[in-house]
């Protein structure tokens, strides 16, 4: 049956409560209900990553998240080390644990950021009025408050994160990241990144389904506004692995790509 709305939500994906982060209902894959969606996991990394470094002469022009394990909806450490601090590109690492186990990390690229954006010949696609509502699905029992149903407005131009890609979908956070503050447009589209797994899936041969691993994030300049278009697909050429391919466009024309390792699911993971 469908998943009722709630009624309030969170103030925030995540809140900081003495020195420890601490996820919100929002955060909810639906993976596992009691288990993070892989895009508040990147959202968080890319805060990690961008407070630590504080240099608003760079953007961030790669940002790689590998997922070593379900990250649980439940308090976390996070840590952060600059490698390179130079006068045009930096590189920045993060990490979250919980009681002394790496559950994620993330590696990050820094360039001087852009100058005139060049002439765009990609046509941008309207963004449609209507909002999807995934949550109403019969057939998947999203967490209500939960990242897919709750935390990011989809508008779909085809397809949808309920049935098998390509796909194309128009996404923006719906809610702040961190509880008192206002997120950077890197930290949205960071947020958003691994959605392209939902916008563009596809099961393997036998019907098992692909989970993803990994999500590379490159940007060729900062977002024009809260709006990503996702254009995602599924390629593979065994029946065990995949890679999940996605083109990022916004308002101003072509923005970046996703790209994410996939493998078939381990039998213990709950839908």
């Amino acid at each position: 049956m469908p998943s009722l709305v709630p009624n309030e939500y969170p103030d925030a994906l995540f809140a900081f409560v003495d020195g420890e982060v601490k996820p919100t209902e929002l955060t909810r894959g639906p993976w596992s209900h009691g288990v993070m969606h892989g895009g508040p996991i990147c959202g968080l990394l890319a805060w990690i990553l961008e407070t630590k470094l504080n240099r608003g002469d760079l953007v961030c022009t790669r940002l790689t998240v590998e997922i070593l394990s379900g990250v649980p909806v439940e308090n976390l450490a996070a840590s952060s080390e600059v490698i390179k601090n130079g006068k045009q590109t930096a590189v920045v690492e993060a990490s979250i644990s919980r009681e002394g186990t790496m559950l994620a990390r993330a590696t990050s690229q820094w360039l001087a950021r852009p100058g005139e954006i060049v002439e765009n010949n990609r046509a941008v696609l309207d963004i449609p009025i209507v909002r999807a509502d995934p949550g109403s699905h019969p057939d998947i029992e999203y967490p209500r408050p939960g990242f897919n149903a709750d935390a990011v407005d989809l508008r779909i131009i085809s397809g949808s994160t309920e049935e098998p890609g390509p796909g194309r979908i128009w996404a923006r956070l719906d809610h702040p990241l961190v509880a008192g503050e206002s997120p950077s447009l890197f930290q949205q589209v960071a947020t958003l990144s691994d959605l392209g797994a939902a916008v563009g899936w596809e099961n393997a041969d036998d019907d098992q389904p692909l989970i993803n691993t990994d999500v590379t994030l490159q940007l060729l300049r900062e977002p024009h506004n809260e709006w990503v278009l996702f254009e995602s697909n599924v390629q593979r050429v065994t029946n065990n692995l995949a890679c999940c391919k996605t083109t990022l466009t916004d308002q101003a024309g072509l923005l970046g790509w996703v790209l994410q390792s996939q493998m078939v699911a381990p039998s213990n993971i709950q839908f």
